[in-house]
């Protein structure tokens, strides 16, 4: 009787790790990048356009925390990002952005935002007064917001992905051994806000921006006007 010897367990490993990077190209091949930079409407198309971008905010996940349609500004709830022990996740446009992700913890937030094309933002000239921002239904912030509900002209969409990288602060490494690693912990970050709600030891500090998913979304809100 011939016995037959199982694989080697290194071979086993690289015969896996060939078979999800094959996975992962087809699925980066499948994620679409192509698409604009911006897009420009009609105002009579600014509802339409709004809807359509809460909707491709909610299909990659990151269904809109703001809403604010008057001011033309949509923040989406931030998702982290795919890694190679998920591929059946389609965030990633790369080889690139799976391998980052996989290393670090990181995570995507997005921002929509209409403008008028023709706005120009002031600037100061250094001799005015430094006031802070306007109040909520005040006249000062009347008069520096454009209504886009009722805004007639063309109107300028633009989208803003960002890439956020967790980390937590007061690392402590230890000087003899790699595993030695701690934090320091402030005694008033362990105090629980009047909220009810825990604090998170986790920081996220920006370190990139996702461009080919920006053109994703805006080839979305795109095909949706398209097909109005």
């Amino acid at each position: 009787m011939i016995r037959r010897q199982s694989p080697p367990l290194r071979s086993v490993l690289v015969r896996a790790m060939m078979v999800i990077m094959a996975a992962m190209v087809g699925l980066s091949a499948g994620c679409s990048t192509k698409g604009p930079d911006r897009l420009e409407l009609q105002s009579g198309q600014y509802d339409h356009a709004f809807d359509a971008a809460g909707d491709a905010a909610r299909q990659v996940g990151m269904p809109p925390l703001l809403s604010d349609r008057v001011g033309g500004v949509i923040e989406g709830r931030p998702r982290l990002a795919g890694s190679v022990i998920e591929p059946w996740r389609i965030d990633n446009s790369s080889l690139g952005q799976w391998g980052e992700n996989t290393i670090n913890k990181q995570r995507r937030r997005v921002r929509f935002e209409f403008l008028p094309v023709d706005f120009i933002p002031p600037e100061p000239d250094g001799g005015e007064e430094l006031v802070g921002a306007p109040l909520p239904g005040s006249i000062e912030g009347e008069m520096r917001l454009t209504d886009l509900t009722t805004f007639e002209g063309p109107v300028e969409l633009r989208v803003w992905v960002y890439v956020e990288r967790a980390h937590r602060s007061g690392v402590r490494s230890n000087t003899w051994s790699r595993a030695g690693r701690s934090y320091s912990t402030n005694p008033l970050e362990t105090i629980s806000p009047d909220d009810g709600t825990t604090r998170s030891p986790a920081l996220w500090t920006p370190v990139g921006r996702d461009q080919a998913m920006e053109r994703r979304l805006l080839a979305e809100v795109q095909e949706s006007l398209a097909g109005a």
